[in-house]
């Protein structure tokens, strides 16, 4: 035990004994219950927790109202359950504050079993829930039908306008589990929405659903009511930003938190130097980089995997050196994106020093993402047979992302024989993944195999794998048009065909001609 705990103890046993004796004169003394709740306040191990416990049940006397529920608060906080467990069962009047607690104690263990017997107690008691009863409840659901169990629960005890914190926790249920449809009604019939709300399903179609498009729109309507935007909002948003290249909205995001004078933290920062990276400007996320009063390791992270995204390589090396120096220890995300790096700008013998200086020098054991890494780098680098040796004789399991950077490496180096190879496996990890079969009909065309062209092509069509329709994305004005093959339901489908084929009459005209194998 350490010193600290060891003095701490010594005032719990300067306490008991003081206690022991006490008499409850209110003007000579504070109550015991003072006593005890100052002492629980500063509690940090289980030991310290049992020793007050101790001398509550000793003394009948001190077991007030207020004592009990804060002791299985605290304990519940430093996740002691079962010792809190303990302590709840032997209340003779647990309050719906002290379930509730508990319930939020089982969340963070994802326990539904034991939330829904606590509730089933709760209301065998005769006790009302209240307005974080089932958002608790939903926490520790880790299935969709205990989810919609809960919300049949809402449904009748609360009704249709059941409070906003309950609803806002079902939209977060339910776009966690896919079923943006079911996110999308309850928001919806909200007859009131606050940020909380707007944020929630946001992030629904954003982080659960990667349905980017959707996302922004919503924060456009978000921004017509006139909802105030919080932090997680912006970092939501941003990060949809990222994905399509709505360079616009990111800017405007980033002029906003300037405005409003938002603290740059470590999370909405790294939001930020995400977005100008993978939008293509980068000079700008260095300049942001620079102007970061503190910088946390996902900063220094998001910096690194920015430049070394863009073929910038020696100054991603660069900035990694500069992180160790500050003083900001590595962590496995960092090794990707220096890893990254190597491989995007060729540096072979780099990449393999830094890949084996993880669990040297940094104590980091390498991940599926970092073999990943080494297996591009190899690839591009042509080095086909190691790569492929790497794969083979891994630790991890390898899966259809590892091999399929084989194949791509392939590829681009025409190796048949070992496509051939990654393609088994690949066949077997990804058996719908079109890419995988047009890419892999793209080796056999390059090599002039067009036998072997017929029959990927009468593979896919048997097992009616269909290829996926190619997809871009435009910002206009802050708003963002998305377009696939063949598409004609965009309402100005008519005016943008007329475009086209312009510009194919142009270019026809000046000779070009297009590139099709």
């Amino acid at each position: 035990m350490n010193n600290s705990a060891v003095s701490f103890n010594t005032r719990i046993s300067k306490f008991i004994k003081a206690s022991e004796n006490l008499t409850l004169s209110p003007r000579l003394h504070r109550p015991p219950e003072f006593l005890h709740l100052s002492l629980l306040k500063k509690c940090t191990h289980l030991i310290q927790f049992k020793q007050i416990h101790t001398q509550i049940i000793k003394n009948p006397s001190h077991q007030t109202d207020s004592l009990l529920p804060k002791l299985v608060e605290m304990l519940v906080s430093l996740n002691q359950l079962d010792y809190a467990r303990l302590v709840f069962d032997q209340m003779v009047e647990p309050t719906t504050f002290v379930f509730n607690t508990m319930v939020r104690g089982y969340a963070v263990g994802c326990a539904a079993r034991e939330g829904f017997q606590l509730y089933i107690q709760m209301r065998y008691r005769g006790l009302e829930p209240d307005t974080f009863t089932y958002p608790f409840l939903l926490r520790a659901c880790t299935a969709l039908s205990q989810g919609k169990a809960v919300h049949c629960l809402i449904l009748k005890t609360q009704g249709f306008g059941s409070h906003i914190y309950s609803q806002t926790s079902l939209i977060s249920f339910y776009s966690s589990h896919g079923e943006m449809k079911h996110a999308r009604q309850i928001f919806d019939r909200m007859p009131q929405r606050n940020v909380v709300s707007w944020t929630a399903i946001i992030t629904g179609y954003v982080k659960h659903n990667k349905r980017y498009k959707d996302g922004l729109a919503l924060f456009h309507q978000m921004q017509t009511v006139g909802t105030d935007i919080n932090e997680l909002t912006l970092v939501t948003v941003l990060s949809a930003c990222a994905h399509i290249g709505a360079f616009e909205m990111g800017k405007w995001i980033h002029g906003y938190i300037e405005r409003t004078r938002i603290f740059l933290n470590s999370t909405l920062a790294t939001a930020l130097l995400d977005m100008y990276a993978k939008c293509g400007y980068i000079n700008t996320a260095s300049r942001v980089f620079e102007m970061l009063p503190q910088r946390s390791v996902c900063t220094w992270n998001s910096i690194i995997v920015g430049l070394g995204m863009h073929g910038y390589g020696d100054e991603a090396l660069e900035r990694f050196e500069q992180m160790q120096r500050s003083g900001t220890r590595p962590d496995s995300i960092t090794f990707i994106g220096v890893l990254s790096a190597c491989s995007h700008s060729g540096m072979v013998e780099k990449g393999r020093e830094y890949f084996y200086s993880m669990s040297r020098d940094f104590g980091i054991e390498p991940n599926i993402k970092h073999y990943g890494c080494l297996v591009d780098l190899l690839g591009r680098a042509g080095l086909l047979d190691e790569a492929y040796e790497i794969v083979r004789n891994m630790p991890i399991e390898p899966n259809g992302v590892l091999w399929g950077t084989l194949l791509n490496a392939c590829a681009a180096h025409t190796n048949v024989e070992l496509a051939e190879t990654a393609m088994e496996h690949l066949i077997k990890l990804e058996p719908f993944n079109d890419g995988n079969y047009v890419l892999m009909s793209n080796i056999y065309a390059a090599k002039g195999q067009w036998n072997d062209v017929a029959k990927m092509r009468r593979f896919m069509k048997d097992s009616r794998i269909l290829k996926t329709p190619g997809c871009s994305l435009i910002e206009i004005n802050n708003v963002v048009h998305e377009f696939t093959v063949g598409d004609t339901v965009h309402p100005q489908s008519k005016e943008i065909y007329s475009m086209l084929y312009d510009v194919v009459r142009r270019l026809k005209t000046q000779g070009y001609i297009p590139k099709t194998q």
